[in-house]
């Protein structure tokens, strides 16, 4: 019986959460379906090349790995304030430059594909870790999973790159005879880490502790400017009602209140303690609330009404903010007056 490739074991599994995620149609979707497509075809190309080791499968792989770092950084920078300032597209200047370099001077590949798949990795890293705010063109209520896709994009392709210094460390050491055995192994050790982080970047986790009652204000200290500055756009937001619209993005809300995204993010930061989205939820929980109490809407037309997209993300918040499901919720607050505080 012939022997089937460890890396189209990778390839199967892949394609599968390709599909899971187009299907689902989750947060995100379309940046995490771009970058698990070109990790696909990445695969395979590996896959082939190390199966028939044919010169132009060997070219074949190389071009496709040198594509797919600028393709994963396009992906998910583009939904942060980084998009602006990529009129010019610069992230490809490295990326010609690799390809160049790859056919002129053929033995630089390994170590020109080593600093793209880190520095890029390594970008997106970065990226990640400016938070949820940073990523002002994504719906609120979607900018965690959008942070989290980006840190695993670059954890994916920092760890390609440490898998090609151990080849070429072996080509140069031992010839390559280590070189399939490495694959495989890269392999084994991605294969559980591709799957565990997409299935369960999407996966909703009820809160640790929640809140068992609507939370109290703490005298705490804070900025006398920032709280002002909350307090004024938090009026204006609640007089447009602007938190009702599903597709509420950082960007959008920035430009009707005339103010920068930046500045919102660090106000709301600073004298608020949460992020921009937790902070937005607030508004459309309570608002869901008062609904809840007022009427005798079914929960999922409420959800609808306040904002939210999905239902999974409905009732995590208000378990967070409420410490209750709607339903339960409904039940027993029951002659209790709506909320009226917007605060996190």
């Amino acid at each position: 019986m012939p022997a089937v490739p460890f890396p189209f074991y990778t390839f199967s599994i892949l394609v599968i959460l390709l599909l899971k995620v187009c299907l689902q149609r989750a947060p995100g979707y379309r940046s995490a379906a771009t970058f698990i497509s070109g990790c696909a075809l990445l695969v395979f190309m590996s896959a082939l090349r190390w199966q028939f080791d044919a010169v132009i499968l060997r070219q074949l792989q190389s071009i496709v790995a040198i594509a797919l770092p600028p393709l994963a950084w396009r992906c998910f920078a583009r939904l942060t304030t980084q998009n602006r300032q990529q009129k010019f597209p610069r992230y490809l200047i490295a990326p010609l430059i690799a390809l160049l370099l790859n056919l002129v001077a053929p033995m630089t590949t390994d170590a020109i594909l080593m600093l793209l798949f880190i520095g890029y990795g390594g970008a997106l890293i970065r990226t990640a870790r400016q938070g949820a705010d940073a990523f002002i063109f994504t719906r609120l209520q979607d900018a965690g999973p959008a942070s989290l896709m980006t840190f695993i994009a670059g954890c994916f392709l920092c760890f390609s790159g440490l898998t090609d210094l151990a080849i070429a460390v072996d080509f140069g050491v031992y010839q390559g005879q280590q070189a399939p055995q490495l694959v495989a192994l890269s392999q084994a050790i991605l294969l559980p880490f591709i799957c565990l982080a997409i299935v369960y970047s999407w996966k909703n986790v009820p809160p640790v502790t929640p809140l068992i009652a609507e939370p109290v204000e703490e005298d705490r200290p804070c900025d006398e400017e920032a709280e002002h500055f909350c307090q004024r756009i938090e009026a204006r937001i609640d007089e447009e009602k602007w938190f009702l619209q599903t597709d509420l993005t950082l960007n959008a809300l920035a430009r009707k209140l005339g103010i920068p995204a930046r500045q919102i993010s660090q106000a709301v930061n600073q004298a608020r303690s949460c992020n921009v989205s937790q902070w937005i939820n607030r508004f459309r929980i309570h608002y869901a609330q008062r609904l809840l109490l007022e009427s005798s809407a079914p929960v999922t037309d409420i959800m609808l009404d306040a904002g939210f997209a999905t239902k999974s993300n409905f009732n995590r918040e208000f378990v967070r903010i409420s410490g209750m499901t709607p339903t339960d919720y409904r039940r027993a607050a029951v002659g209790k007056p709506a909320p009226d505080s917007e605060k996190c």
